[in-house]
């Protein structure tokens, strides 16, 4: 289920992904799911048992895709392409 999800939001996020998607999208979508389930299932952004205390690396847990990673499964920038002008003196 977190997989259907993890995709959905990369391709909610990224709305002009490609069609297959990049290479990288399966490490990109694995890495959030995988982030969903290390988050307190219970929401508590941290917690100490004993001599033993966790924090939570992102405030609210649950699935999301950083910024990186987002830019993972953009397409690259085509480089500028049509007619110019040069001008001389």
């Amino acid at each position: 289920m977190l997989l259907a999800d993890a995709s959905a939001l990369a391709r909610q996020r990224v709305p002009d992904l490609p069609d297959p998607p990049p290479a990288t999208a399966p490490g990109v979508v694995s890495t959030a799911v995988l982030r969903a389930l290390a988050s307190p299932p219970d929401g508590n952004k941290s917690e100490t048992i004993g001599g033993h205390s966790r924090t939570a690396a992102h405030e609210g847990g649950g699935l999301y895709l950083t910024d990186d990673e987002l830019d993972l499964l953009r397409p690259p920038a085509q480089p500028p392409r049509g007619v110019f002008s040069i001008w001389t003196t």
